[in-house]
């Protein structure tokens, strides 16, 4: 099936959510309340000027001559004011009307492409993915977190004699440098060219691999003299419940993040930026692929480490966002695709809020993504490859909520759009003038209690 049209702009994408949903709401919500407030006004002055009318028609005297005029002005007035009084009720529910229309349309861009992620959330996500199991007769339903939260702790359940570490098993992280990057760190397209360098899928500048078991950390000086650190968190690297090698990218780490909000590589991230000695005016962000969203997304709902890092912005790719409760003020962007089914392990879709923009990039198979689920259709929809041209499309989209997401990074980061090219170049000839220069680390973890 192919895109329906509404709610999608020339590039394909499905936009909902963001800064302009609340924007938009938010007067429309106010210009009810307002509306209605005056109709309640004009409600009172009416009643006030009959009020006066009966009391000045009944202390004159029959012959005078003001009385008759007096009632019959204060007469017109009061009907000026009734009609006035049902004229801002009507405005006030066609206002209250638009506002539930543009709260409808924002929820059906999120339905308004078909796919193998709306063929899961329009039935039972947990059982259509459990059923092949035989265990679909499990019960997702619940609290915002239990689609998550039960999946993951019935795997677990069911693994447990094969599973040998647990999220609060320490982890043993060195650091080494790696080349510094030279494009527009503002940009989507170098946000997932990080996340391919992370993943292992791209050399870096110098021709060089990032181990696996890693996550990526760059450094960015500002214009002010303070830094912003972008964190790069990738996906699932082996599928070994328990990897023997250590690699805490396993499928172990999926289900801790998911069932705990918890993990070795939460950990990996905190023991990262505690190396970066940020002090209380730098920023972090956040750019992660798939089982990487799970634990950046957990730790967006810590409320301590919240008070350790100012988070400026997240962007995440293929990740159940719908699972984890991102706080307000905090701008995220999440990049799914129609056949991605990795973001419908939250089981339902995600709230309309204005941190969270939600972008869904067209069915890369067509019809054929919906018939018994093939394998080459999954793969393809959560290719970090195809997600990285979805985001050089993205660079270039002019929707609203995109573009705040893109300036949110940018401003963080300390370059407006399209000035982070100067600014890498300018980096990059640092060393010439003293000034301080972009910085990239490679943070390896390694897990000294598996089973192997």
């Amino acid at each position: 099936m192919r895109a329906r049209a509404v709610g999608t702009g020339s590039d394909g994408f499905v936009v909902a959510g963001g800064p302009r949903f609340v924007v938009a709401l938010e007067s429309l919500e106010a210009s009810t309340v307002a509306l209605r407030e005056a109709s309640a006004v004009l409600e009172r002055a009416g009643g006030a000027l009959y009020s006066v009318r009966q009391t000045v028609l009944g202390a004159s005297c029959r012959s005078s001559l003001a009385a008759p005029q007096f009632d019959d002005e204060a007469r017109r007035v009061e009907v000026r004011a009734r009609r006035a009084r049902d004229e801002s009720a009507a405005c006030a529910s066609a206002v209250a009307r638009a506002a539930e229309a543009y709260r409808g349309e924002e929820t059906a861009r999120t339905r308004a492409m078909d796919g193998l992620q709306n063929f899961l959330l329009r039935t039972d996500a947990i059982g259509g993915l459990l059923g092949p199991l035989g265990l679909s007769s499990v019960s997702a339903a619940g609290t915002r977190v239990a689609p998550g939260s039960t999946l993951a702790t019935l795997l677990r359940t069911l693994q447990r004699d094969r599973l040998a570490g647990s999220p609060d098993d320490p982890v043993l992280v060195s650091r080494s440098p790696l080349a510094p990057g030279t494009g527009d760190p503002s940009r989507f397209s170098y946000a997932l060219s990080s996340l391919r360098q992370a993943q292992g899928q791209e050399p870096l500048e110098d021709g060089s691999f990032v181990r696996p078991s890693s996550v990526m950390v760059e450094r960015v000086p500002r214009p002010d003299g303070s830094v912003a650190v972008t964190v790069t968190v990738p996906g699932t690297q082996t599928w070994a419940m328990d990897a023997e090698d250590g690699n805490v990218f396993d499928t172990e780490g999926i289900l801790d993040g998911m069932a705990y909000r918890d993990s070795q590589v939460r950990s990996l991230i905190e023991e990262a930026l505690r190396d970066q000695d940020l002090g209380a005016d730098d920023v972090v962000l956040f750019n992660s692929y798939s089982q990487g969203g799970i634990h950046v997304l957990g730790l967006l709902e810590d409320r301590e480490f919240l008070e350790r890092y100012r988070v400026a912005a997240v962007t995440t790719v293929g990740s159940p966002a719908s699972a984890f409760a991102a706080p307000e003020g905090i701008p995220v962007l999440s990049l799914t695709n129609a056949d991605d089914i990795v973001p419908t392990a939250g089981g339902r879709l995600a709230d309309l809020s204005g941190s969270i923009v939600n972008v869904r990039s067209p069915s890369r198979a067509g019809s054929a993504a919906i018939l018994g689920f093939p394998q080459d259709v999954i793969a393809q929809a959560h290719d970090l490859g195809n997600y990285a041209r979805d985001a050089e499309r993205l660079d270039e989209s002019g929707n609203a909520a995109v573009l705040a997401h893109r300036t949110a990074v940018g401003t963080a980061l300390g370059v407006g759009l399209g000035a982070g090219v100067a600014a890498a170049a300018a980096a990059g000839s640092a060393s010439q003038t003293g000034a301080p220069q972009r910085q990239r680390f490679a943070y390896t973890a390694t897990d000294p209690k598996t089973k192997g």
